[in-house]
């Protein structure tokens, strides 16, 4: 509790202290938006996208047998793809629902191998070498980017990654909108 209390004087108390208690309240209320906002953006522009899958948990029924495999809402899986087009035919096939090719399917990186917008979003730009290690520094994520790129076109597994945050946004919501349509086709 003694950091919760803390927190609230030097959140609360100390504007209201030094700018009296409607404009402290106000900057509260205007920094823990903005913030909040920022990180949700820069959250759903990751995992709610166009071209991304979505991990089913367990079978249901007739498919309880099945091999589990990510699908995009459209009912199709990223990496059948890619594997079609995969460089090396010599090289071993990547099951459809290992960890890390999910985990490669399930997020989306922008402004990949960019040093401000890694430090502005503490690694968010970089989600899938955050999914794929976890326990990593942030600002290594960057050296990480090609390596992790490079080897998942090697294995044919889906790396999807946005130029900027703004054409990853404008991604976002169009999903946004067709997944709130009536039709889904």
């Amino acid at each position: 509790w003694a950091m919760k209390v803390l927190s609230a004087i030097y959140m609360i108390g100390l504007p209201c202290y030094f700018h009296g208690v409607l404009r402290g309240t106000a900057l509260f209320f205007v920094g823990h938006f903005t913030c909040g906002e920022m990180l949700a953006t820069m959250f759903i522009v990751n995992h709610v996208i166009e071209g991304i899958a979505f991990a089913t948990k367990g079978g249901q029924g007739a498919n309880k047998d099945k091999e589990q495999r990510p699908t995009t809402v459209t009912g199709t899986n990223p990496m059948t793809a890619t594997l079609k087009i995969k460089k090396n035919k010599d090289t071993p096939t990547v099951p459809l629902n290992d960890w890390a090719a999910v985990q490669c399917q399930t997020s989306v990186n922008w402004s990949p191998g960019s040093w401000f917008w890694n430090h502005v979003s503490g690694g968010l730009s970089h989600q899938i070498e955050h999914h794929l290690f976890p326990s990593i520094c942030h600002t290594n994520y960057v050296y990480l980017q090609d390596v992790v790129e490079q080897t998942c076109h090697e294995y044919g597994v889906p790396y999807q990654a946005e130029p900027n945050l703004w054409i990853a946004y404008g991604k976002m919501l169009s999903h946004l909108k067709f997944l709130g349509s009536e039709k889904q086709e």
